[in-house]
């Protein structure tokens, strides 16, 4: 048996106090305010939430409301209220709902900002990997797993922020994207914000030892800014020609417009020069589109296809009633007309009759009639999503990536209303419409579109920039002879 090399690496954070769960300190409320905030969070739940039982039953989520309201018996801070109310959010198994203090949308920085973690992490599985900082003053680490932090092993980190990350049905591929994103935050939201960080790393069978100091969130805000810049000359969607038979179509959003062109347009001329050239092979590139306006995605579909076909099955809601709740509650300027053109149906559900993707969709006049490969992973959520499910029930495009974040039979969102707890001054936000695609029959009820081919990229192909899928997809087409 080797014996394992282990280094030392610390870098000393000066003066050194007791590590605390905020970087401030925090009012405490009684079980008496709590119990009141608590009635009123489930109460808001149960009564808009069109998605609360989609994936459990309504005795699964009374249970949980039971459990979590035993545990409201001793006074806590707004972050311990937060820490106890996030898994039950979380279970509701909704992408779009949201649990944030008051005022504070913005981010995901909410507790112990000026005591947040260094480095970057890329998840695996049950395995976290350094691969870079957000402060250059930090030892050098990239590659190296950590398989502790603080004398709390990296598993348990992991399943615990598992829990407390929102995601449509089982789907963990968009958890796993937000905690790579966004741990430093919710290491600081979920367990602490210490003075100092000591991890251990391993590469191989050398441990390597490494304490250093924590930041503030303004240094990850400065890098993060100094990231955007790099990419602000991006547009949100663009064509290139990888031959002569293979077309690579990239929207990373269906949100932003480019400020050369137009959506619509991109699209019109974009599909125009794919039918000019002959391109036998589309490859088409929504990873990472976390969604925007649910008519471009069927507006995307509608090139890849030469008969009509639907979108969206139904929009429900909850209630056409003024919700109980209204005067502790930020709704939609359209609230009161929303609530008039909700209709109610013979099985004594309410839906929503007015999106024009629920309208049968044609297909464009020059409609793309070669192979397509859809790249997908876990930040291919919402519109996204929907795009993905429909175009995989249709049998149009052959998928290459990871699990989709959004749900295949659809999700929860369009309008919102805002709750906000008067006593502890949480919000949670909650979706009005629940959104059913026009898809049947999929095993996976409770889970995104899964790839044909799974292609994952691996700590190396992250610290190289290597595109796996893509080069997987190419591979594929060469293969095919076309």
């Amino acid at each position: 048996m080797k014996n394992n090399n282990i280094k030392f690496l610390v870098l000393f954070a000066g003066i050194c106090l007791k590590a605390n769960l905020g970087a401030y300190a925090q009012d405490s409320y009684t079980p008496d305010q709590l119990r009141s905030d608590f009635m009123l969070f489930r109460q808001a739940l149960q009564e808009a939430h069109p998605g609360l039982y989609r994936y459990n039953s309504r005795a699964r989520m009374d249970s949980l409301f039971r459990q979590t309201e035993t545990q409201l018996n001793h006074e806590m801070t707004q972050q311990e209220f937060y820490q106890l109310l996030l898994p039950v959010v979380s279970q509701v198994k909704c992408g779009h709902t949201k649990l944030h203090p008051d005022n504070n949308w913005t981010d995901n920085y909410f507790y112990g900002q000026d005591k947040v973690f260094p480095y970057k992490l890329f998840f695996r599985g049950k395995k976290a990997y350094i691969t870079g900082s957000y402060d250059e003053k930090m030892p050098e680490a990239k590659g190296l797993e950590v398989t502790s932090m603080n004398g709390i092993p990296m598993t348990e980190i992991i399943d615990k922020l598992l829990s407390a990350f929102f995601s449509d049905g089982s789907n963990t591929t968009f958890k796993y994207i937000e905690m790579s994103k966004y741990f430093s935050a919710y290491y600081a939201n979920f367990f602490e914000a210490p003075d100092s960080f000591s991890i251990i790393c391993q590469k191989g069978t050398d441990k390597t030892f490494i304490k250093v100091p924590a930041i503030s969130r303004t240094i990850i805000d400065a890098y993060e800014k100094q990231q955007a810049a790099l990419k602000s000359g991006k547009a949100p969607y663009s064509l290139e020609f990888t031959s002569d038979k293979v077309a690579l179509l990239t929207v990373s959003s269906f949100w932003l417009e480019s400020k050369e062109k137009r959506y619509k347009k991109f699209l019109k001329e974009s599909f125009a020069e794919i039918h000019d050239r002959g391109i036998q092979n589309l490859i088409i590139d929504v990873r990472d589109n976390e969604g925007g306006q649910d008519a471009r995605g069927a507006w995307l579909l509608s090139y890849l296809m030469d008969k009509k076909f639907r979108y969206y099955d139904r929009l429900e809601a909850t209630t056409p009633k003024k919700y109980t709740f209204a005067k502790e509650a930020r709704l939609p300027r359209f609230y009161g007309i929303m609530r008039m053109m909700i209709s109610g149906t013979d099985s004594g559900t309410f839906v929503w009759k007015h999106s024009r993707n629920l309208k049968v969709q044609k297909p464009q006049r020059k409609s793309y009639a070669g192979k397509v490969y859809v790249l997908i992973n876990g930040a291919s959520f919402s519109v996204t999503a929907e795009f993905a499910s429909v175009a995989h029930y249709l049998k149009r495009a052959t998928f290459i990536g990871e699990e989709t974040g959004g749900g295949y039979y659809g999700n929860n969102s369009g309008a919102f209303v805002i709750v906000t707890l008067p006593n502890s001054r949480l919000n949670i936000g909650i979706p009005m419409l629940a959104y059913y695609t026009a898809v049947k029959d999929y095993p996976y009820h409770d889970h995104g579109v899964i790839p044909d081919y799974e292609v994952k990229p691996d700590i190396q192909d992250i610290l190289n920039d290597k595109d796996v899928a893509l080069e997987f997809t190419k591979q594929l087409i060469t293969a095919s002879g076309e």
